[in-house]
């Protein structure tokens, strides 16, 4: 036995332990750096036990094209690097992270990472699976209760904008790494210093990938207003406005478990801007909508993490932002998402409720796009609430009013609101009435005209196909489907998202033991979310 392969199965015995006690691969990968003077890499592979040649074959499995495909020799040479030949390339940073549940931050040295360029940082800064550990998960679960709990104590019973109380959230661990790489990348120490205001302002290190999208004018005007040291004006809420677009647009490609800081401090932000200042009444309806916009997001990346009572806690204060505004349209929406998430709960007759106030509303709005919205909405919560063929005529009215060409009455928060995100729903309502071959259909037809867009939205098309051939018991086609969705999950941190994934596995458990599913089950261990599936 080699030195090196005794050193490995001691670490493995101990993360065996540590991870018994619901430690996570990182901190598992920080105990042993404690003994052991090795690359981050090397740590982390040390953390999950695995041989180089396992770590090779994972690789090559996650990237069948071979576009970065790995050797065992190759692999060695990264581990040692700087003293190896080879510096990783963000994408082998990726995969290796993927298929090490943590970020590509972590598996370089601070020396490492400011070796490279700007794009490249930020391709790494990108790269985070740490919602495929089951203990990272956990702890992000039990996480975000807590600030639901304190929000609700802070605001019970007001419009919280009066209670608002500041804090930033970030941790001293956060900050130091966020002083980390904003010196790898920002040369200038005036500017830095005020990067680094704004961004612990604004959730730590995530929010370095909103700052990048300001202009400096923008910078200086936001950091004034975080300091309280500067008038609030249009244009600082245009800013504002501007940061939280770019959050929905980091949502549709990685999900909640980077965004939910951000959203948090954005919204006390927001909140003590009204809490300190005294604004004209135009001025002041566009912050309170600013704030309506944040508590819709924030509601949104709990749902999708399935903290069901801190996206319903969410949704409220949105919902008391909209009543202040007296806007219907605001008011619509926001019953449409307590009604998907009552929905998707198991609360069907909750949901309707819901779905009939946005129904009320959304009759006088002016956006015709919202009314879209409501009726698709209502489509679901009819189909839930076991009346598929009254969904599928909601889901029609829904089609008639989305054709309509965009006007200024319709809000920018409903950007994915469009004819093949609308049709998108037809392949669900059809599945529950078992009508496999059109949910098929509809399904197949949708996936096409999303190409490689939309990840989420992808994801739960692709799972309501596995439904609709299970009933047709073409067991080999749904368990290929189902690997595709498997890779999905890797791609996008939505908690909701595997949460089908292993509702979708449930449904094969008849076909247990048949080669393909067995293989699917192996694949799913290979990317690490296999604890995940209770089959």
């Amino acid at each position: 036995m080699t030195e090196g392969h005794r050193v490995l199965l001691t670490c493995r015995k101990r993360s065996e332990a540590l991870r018994a006690k619901g430690f996570t691969y990182d901190q598992v990968a920080d105990v042993l750096s404690l003994d052991l003077d090795d690359s981050p890499l090397l740590l982390h592979r040390y953390a999950h036990g695995l041989t180089a040649a396992q770590v090779v074959a994972a690789f090559n499995d996650l990237d069948p094209a071979g576009t970065a495909s790995m050797r065992t020799a190759r692999l060695y040479d990264l581990e040692g690097w700087p003293e190896g030949r080879r510096r990783p390339s963000p994408r082998v940073l990726d995969l290796l992270a993927r298929i090490y549940q943590t970020t590509a931050r972590r598996l370089v040295t601070d020396q490492i990472y400011s070796s490279y360029g700007s794009y490249e940082r930020e391709l790494i800064d990108a790269a985070d699976y740490r919602h495929l550990d089951p203990c990272q998960r956990s702890s992000l679960r039990g996480a975000m209760p807590e600030i639901s709990r304190a929000s609700m104590e802070s605001t019970a019973g007001v419009w919280p904008v009066r209670t608002f109380v500041a804090t930033s959230g970030v941790r001293p661990g956060e900050c130091a790494a966020l002083f980390r790489a904003l010196t790898a990348e920002e040369a200038d120490v005036k500017r830095r210093e005020l990067l680094f205001d704004l961004a612990l302002a604004l959730g730590g290190v995530p929010a370095l990938r909103l700052l990048r999208h300001l202009t400096p004018d923008e910078e200086v005007r936001l950091a004034q207003a975080v300091q309280g040291s500067g008038r609030v004006d249009a244009q600082t809420v245009t800013t504002i406005e501007k940061l939280i677009a770019h959050c929905w647009q980091l949502d549709e490609a990685y999900g909640p478990a980077k965004l939910l800081p951000v959203v948090n401090a954005q919204r006390d932000l927001v909140a003590q801007l009204l809490r300190q200042n005294t604004l004209m009444p135009a001025l002041r309806d566009r912050v309170i909508a600013a704030y309506w916009a944040l508590s819709h997001l924030g509601g949104w990346l709990r749902y999708d993490i399935l903290d069901y009572a801190g996206a319903v806690h969410w949704y409220q204060q949105g919902l008391e932002a909209a009543h202040e505004l007296k806007d219907p349209t605001l008011l619509a929406h926001i019953h449409d998402c307590l009604a998907n998430t009552l929905g998707y709960q198991g609360k069907p007759t909750v949901a309707l409720d819901h779905a009939h106030a946005a129904q009320a509303w959304a009759k006088e709005s002016p956006s015709r796009l919202q009314q879209a919205a409501s009726c698709l909405a209502f489509s679901r919560a009819l189909t839930d609430a076991g009346r598929g063929e009254d969904g599928l005529r909601a889901l029609d009215r829904a089609h008639r009013e989305v054709e309509d060409p965009r006007t200024e009455a319709d809000p920018p928060h409903l950007y994915w609101c469009t004819p093949m995100l609308v049709q998108r729903n037809t392949g669900y309502c059809l599945v529950a009435l078992k009508r496999s071959n059109e949910a098929l259909s509809a399904s197949e037809q949708t996936l096409k005209g999303l190409g490689g867009s939309f990840t989420r939205t992808r994801a739960f098309v692709t799972l309501e196909l596995v439904a609709a051939l299970v009933q047709k018991r073409e067991i080999l086609a749904a368990v290929q489907r189902l690997g595709d969705v498997a890779e999905m999950t890797t791609r996008h941190s939505s908690v909701r998202l595997i949460d089908g994934l292993r509702t979708a596995r449930g449904q094969l458990q008849p076909w247990a033991t048949n080669t393909y599913v067995r293989d699917l089950d192996e694949k799913l261990r290979v990317l690490g979310i296999a604890t995940e599936i209770s089959a």
